[in-house]
């Protein structure tokens, strides 16, 4: 008896210790969106009061409609998504492919093959950026879509080919030895038996390789010169550039933020059980 209430204490102080440090946590990652939203409702004169108060005494929601205005919104969402979604399914389709190749064909070297893929991630963006700048101006795609998909599509491929390999990994092999005997190719047997079992990995995937593209600053600012080119990361960085004439208040840009994250929000709300069940799924394989 004493032993079981020895151990339910434990646990009991376990839990609230796991409760505590979940909130601290939360309010680390939390309270800077706070502050950011915080701002963006605030007047010009309570931005800079001593000290300074998180819940503004006035709050002016006509701070977003002035903060609308500061870009070409529509344009550069319109931009982000043109490099973003294709980026992020020609980023599934090649990582796909080459999962299973790695997982379900056989061919010598193919774990030597597979390192050869991680080594690539330790490679740093910035030393990729001059060979990637030199090789889209050979190729004549400054200031194209495509010039942005393509590069942004191969420095995603390594992550992502691991990703979907531990997703193809925990596929039974006897579902292609049983489509073999039935008279399956590969093409048949990656299309209509692979796939459909790896469609939480796939969607995590898209996700992430989705969030980077629309977040990626350092190659549209390499790749673009054009302001219609613009993808909203890279407008909302000409509000206060080095050359930007007019310096909007902070107010303003703080709303123009909160309306340029809000799309991507709006997508890991509602894909983000796939994105955790995917990553429950691919740390316990093999």
């Amino acid at each position: 008896m004493m032993k079981n209430k020895s151990y339910r204490k434990k646990k009991l102080i376990e839990s609230c210790l796991c409760i505590f440090a979940a909130v601290l946590i939360a309010i680390v990652v939390l309270y800077p969106f706070c502050w950011v939203l915080s701002t963006a409702l605030k007047n010009d004169t309570e931005l800079f009061i001593y000290p300074p108060k998180l819940i503004p005494g006035e709050i002016l929601w006509s701070n977003f409609a002035k903060a609308w205005t500061l870009i070409d919104f529509p344009r550069s969402f319109l931009n982000s998504f043109i490099v973003s979604v294709p980026t992020a399914l020609l980023t599934v389709l090649v990582c796909s492919m080459a999962a299973y190749a790695l997982t379900r064909m056989k061919f010598r070297h193919a774990t030597l093959v597979f390192f050869i893929y991680l080594s690539t991630m330790m490679v740093p963006m910035v030393v990729r950026l001059i060979p990637s700048f030199i090789l889209i101006k050979n190729l004549n795609l400054m200031n194209r879509y495509l010039g942005l998909i393509l590069p942004l599509t191969a420095w995603s491929i390594p992550f992502g080919t691991f990703l979907i390999r531990q997703f193809f990994i925990g596929i039974p092999k006897e579902l292609n030895e049983a489509a073999y005997v039935d008279g399956a190719g590969d093409f048949q047997i990656f299309s209509r038996i692979i796939l459909p079992n790896a469609v939480p990995g796939m969607l995590t995937l898209g996700v992430y390789v989705f969030l980077q593209s629309w977040n990626n600053l350092l190659w549209p600012l390499v790749a673009l010169n054009k302001e219609e080119m613009y993808p909203v990361t890279l407008a909302m960085a000409s509000l206060t550039g080095p050359s930007v004439e007019f310096i909007p208040p902070w107010n303003e840009v703080m709303a123009a933020t909160i309306i340029s994250v809000l799309p991507i929000l709006i997508l890991y709300l509602f894909l983000q059980k796939y994105f955790i069940q995917s990553v429950t799924l691919s740390g316990v394989k093999g």
